[in-house]
């Protein structure tokens, strides 16, 4: 392993930025791609199409020599989308030795165990547990790129913290540590399902009232579900939690809320996923939050409303009336 050698798995817009940021504290940052195909084209281009064109910095280098970068990475980054965790784990597993460092930067749940990242991680790689950690927090990967300022969290074991924290710091972005590594993965992962709600109270023209209102229902949800994942409830309230929840609710770039807009606007899923390009996460996310908590899904009805507006073909103006139509409680 070399010193502050960081590999990348994922050329996405995230992906980009991150490698950017981390190449103004490093000189060793490589963005690993897919097949040689493409890495010719990302040498050629220097830059992807994303919602805006994402052109890499000068000091990052491309390579998809998966055994090379790997082995020699001492931290690595996975900033793809989670249905292809999977895949990725079993691409890099060979090359990963127990002291690197493995960061994920992907808010979603892995599909088919439905495990978060890090758990995933640690069941299938030899990775120490405390070199396994997560990113997040209100990280609009088009604001960050452009320099505008922002924070993020990194939870990870506290030896590693610091280290972490140096190699992301910069004059516009800050980030904070935390060793609660699944509380603040659950914020990454959960907001996604509240950003959909938001669209639709967006598209709906329903007025700051409501949408302060939905957000701060919203927050108590997530915080009672990831309470339920073993998380420290303080957490929810950081950049992961709350500062994320905020911004994807108010973001209308959000693939989310995007969502959100064109289900409000009458269109089945299927055809509002076609309308967006990249990958909508929350979709998944509900649907695994609604298979985890079978039992206790009642408790959640933000979350049921949802969810029976994705998967039930429930209108969403349905969805919004019932949950004003709720037996009246204490807040």
């Amino acid at each position: 392993m070399h010193q502050n050698k960081i590999a990348i798995l994922g050329i996405t817009s995230w992906g980009v930025t991150l490698g950017n940021l981390l190449s103004e504290n490093s000189n060793n940052v490589t963005l690993l791609s897919r097949n040689s195909d493409e890495t010719d084209l990302i040498i050629k281009k220097r830059q992807i199409q994303r919602n805006i064109i994402y052109k890499l910095s000068k000091h990052i280098s491309i390579s998809n020599d998966y055994e090379k970068e790997i082995s020699e990475a001492n931290v690595i980054l996975l900033v793809v989308p989670s249905y292809s965790i999977k895949e990725n784990i079993i691409k890099i597993s060979n090359f990963l030795s127990k002291d690197q460092i493995i960061i994920s930067a992907t808010k979603g749940f892995e599909y088919n165990s439905k495990k978060t990242i890090s758990q995933y991680i640690s069941e299938n790689t030899n990775i120490n547990k405390a070199n396994i950690g997560v990113i997040s927090g209100p990280n609009i990967s088009s604001e960050i790129y452009k320099g505008l300022p922002s924070s993020t969290v990194i939870g990870i074991d506290k030896k590693h913290a610091g280290y972490l924290r140096n190699i992301f710091n910069s004059n516009k972005f800050r980030a904070y540590s935390s060793n609660d590594v699944i509380g603040i993965e659950m914020g990454g992962i959960l907001k996604n399902i509240f950003a959909i709600g938001a669209g639709i109270i967006h598209e709906y023209n329903l007025g700051t009232n409501a949408m302060a209102s939905y957000i701060t229902r919203s927050l108590h949800e997530i915080t009672n579900l990831s309470y339920l994942f073993g998380t420290n409830k303080t957490t929810v309230y950081g950049n992961s939690g709350l500062g994320d929840l905020i911004t994807t609710c108010f973001n209308i770039n959000s693939r989310n809320h995007k969502l959100g807009t064109l289900l409000a606007k009458g269109m089945n899923l299927e055809i509002a996923v076609k309308n967006i390009s990249g990958v909508v996460e929350g979709i998944q996310t509900t649907k695994i939050i609604q298979e985890l908590l079978l039992n206790e899904i009642y408790k959640y009805p933000i979350t049921n409303e949802v969810y029976k507006v994705l998967f039930e073909n429930k209108n969403p103006l349905n969805g919004i009336n019932d949950l004003m139509n709720r037996e009246d409680t204490t807040e």
